[in-house]
């Protein structure tokens, strides 16, 4: 279990570099937050879909309880929360804690 969520962490972590890149090619903070917190949806379903049971069950409930959504948040719900089109960015980065 411990490779597979380091391999998760890694491959979010890669996220900055995919921003950065989008920066320095002049693209606007909300394209690049949209792009990389598509993409990070993308990968947590991968490695959620790779996670045994029972805890891809707890990770699951966890994630609906916080946003309603087995998903994870959407655009909308960061919005509404007030997270800025950077604060979507710099989250869509770092991975989550694992629930207890």
């Amino acid at each position: 279990m411990n490779d597979l969520r380091s391999a998760y962490e890694r491959k979010v972590q890669t996220l900055a570099e995919m921003a950065t890149d989008m920066r320095r090619r002049g693209l606007e903070a909300e394209t690049i937050a949209r792009a990389v917190h598509a993409e990070r949806l993308t990968i947590a379903k991968a490695f959620k879909d790779l996670t045994p049971e029972p805890l891809r069950t707890r990770i699951r409930a966890r994630t609906i309880a916080q946003y309603g959504n087995p998903a994870g948040p959407s655009i909308d719900f960061l919005r509404a929360v007030g997270k800025s089109w950077d604060d979507i960015i710099d989250s869509a980065s770092r991975p989550g804690s694992l629930p207890d």
